[in-house]
């Protein structure tokens, strides 16, 4: 049975068994004029003063004359105080409403039910966000009210051509999906490539954006992020206006954007709200750490197995005065000390900010301290190791930043099996990966592969705002690539 009946009892059963009938579900019986009729609420997920105040209090006072399909549209033009109203027919989708906080109306005699939008907003207000900390730019993020969140984004673009589209996802548990994009701006076939892999997407419940990201890529153990998730409105705004998608999740405090290129991890948004040198200055420290962390240990580990004649001299005789005594081969050095650093991350990570970074602080030092005393690990490596980081530190998305520091473990042991050989190996596959990836239709290396000499502009450097603030030709793969 997948719609309603004229029996209001054979619907009311019908219903109450395909949602959880806990004890706050709330069926309420009244008397229209001798007919029956239900208002069926989830108390707490629905506003119980909503219901009381504008679908209730209406009802018990009014006087209603119409009869059988009738009285619903006279009930909606006279009776009802909520502006959110609507009819329907489908018992899966009067279950969904409910259980997402709106109100039924079952009236006997009538195959159809009024849906009423009585969902309790009592989410956390709009607060500065926490994870992503800024210079510049709004001191708002978004929260797990789906409304609120889309509230915040139509109230900073003013234009006609956002547009907002609602979609249903999971099999065991139903989510409210938004897609939101700028009609005109984004690429008609990037737009494509979404909304098919949003509409065919098995999920069995979208819990959080993570969750979602992994089911929109196809690719299961791809390390890099196709995506970018955020919980600033201002990063979103500035992404639909280059021409891409954002994703919005019910229940969840952050958007994802898509699609996503492999450079735009790096760029900080702080780097269109400063000055074009010193912007560039922060951006060519970002790429030198980067590099830092990835190749920074496995070559020192293969100029101290390999090649140490590579070193200076006076280097090298503080290098090996500084090894003196130290029982552990330089990669058991190198892995344990990097080992106990991620382990410290992770601990920090789950406990309360001002905990978890002191944590962080002192358990480096101590270990570290411990660690040189002891013998174990020689203050070059320490050295090393501290360097590598504190790099990572400056790379400005977490998912970026985590996949990096994992890049550099397979590379220690490239270098220490096959040394400077191993890592032109490892570089090389690296290479090969990222050309191929796409994300939605996007090469993912753009603006280096396909070439794209006007989009390295913001890439690698940051040219003056007036060449940059252009829709990028990378975010448009239906039109023509010119000849270079």
């Amino acid at each position: 049975m997948e719609k309603l009946t004229k029996d209001i009892f054979s619907n009311l059963e019908f219903i109450i068994s395909t949602i959880p009938s806990n004890f706050n579900f709330i069926k309420r019986e009244i008397d229209l004029n001798n007919k029956t009729c239900f208002v069926l609420f989830i108390s707490g997920i629905a506003d119980k003063n909503l219901v009381e105040e504008y679908i209730l209090k209406p009802l018990l006072n009014s006087n209603i004359k119409a009869k059988n399909q009738d009285i619903i549209d006279e009930i909606l033009k006279k009776h009802l105080y909520s502006s959110d109203v609507s009819v329907t027919n489908s018992i899966p989708d009067i279950a969904f409403q409910l259980i997402s906080g709106k109100s039924i109306i079952l009236l006997d005699n009538c195959d159809a039910a009024i849906i009423c939008n009585t969902t309790n907003n009592n989410y956390r207000p709009i607060e500065e966000s926490t994870s992503e900390k800024s210079v510049y730019g709004i001191r708002e993020s978004f929260t797990e009210n789906l409304e609120l969140n889309l509230t915040i984004l139509q109230r900073k673009i003013k234009n006609p051509n956002l547009k907002l589209e609602k979609y249903i996802i999971g099999e065991k548990f139903k989510s409210e999906l938004v897609l939101a994009y700028i009609d005109g701006v984004i690429d008609p076939q990037v737009l494509t490539n979404i909304k098919a892999r949003i509409s065919n997407l098995k999920i069995p419940a979208a819990i959080s954006s993570g969750v979602l990201e992994q089911f929109l890529d196809m690719r299961t153990y791809n390390i890099f992020p196709l995506s970018k998730s955020t919980e600033r409105p201002d990063k979103v705004i500035f992404d639909l206006l280059e021409g891409k998608a954002a994703i919005f999740l019910s229940e969840t405090p952050s958007a994802l954007i898509l699609p996503a290129t492999f450079f735009e991890f790096f760029q900080g948004f702080e780097d269109y709200s400063e000055r074009t040198i010193t912007a560039n200055f922060s951006r060519l420290m970002r790429f030198i750490a980067i590099i830092t962390v990835m190749v920074l240990e496995p070559i020192y580990l293969v100029l101290l197995i390999y090649n140490p004649e590579l070193f200076p001299y006076k280097l090298m005789s503080v290098i090996i005065s500084s090894r003196q005594n130290i029982p552990l081969p330089p990669l058991l050095e190198i892995l344990a000390m990097d080992v106990a650093v991620e382990i410290l991350r992770e601990g920090g990570l789950r406990l309360p900010n001002p905990i978890g970074t002191t944590l962080a602080i002192v358990g480096g030092i101590v270990i570290g301290d411990a660690a040189t005393k002891a013998n174990l690990v020689s203050p070059a490596t320490l050295f090393i190791v501290a360097i590598t980081v504190i790099s990572t530190f400056i790379i400005p998305n977490y998912q970026m930043a985590l996949t990096i520091r994992f890049i550099r473990f397979p590379m220690i042991i490239l270098g220490q099996m096959f040394g400077f050989f191993g890592l032109l190996i490892g570089f090389y596959f690296l290479l090969i990966h990222l050309t191929k990836l796409e994300s939605f239709g996007i090469a993912y290396f753009s603006p280096i592969v396909p070439s794209r000499f006007k989009d390295l502009l913001d890439a690698f450097i940051r040219a003056p705002l007036k060449e940059v603030l252009k829709e990028p030709k990378s975010l448009k793969p239906s039109q023509k690539s010119p000849k270079n």
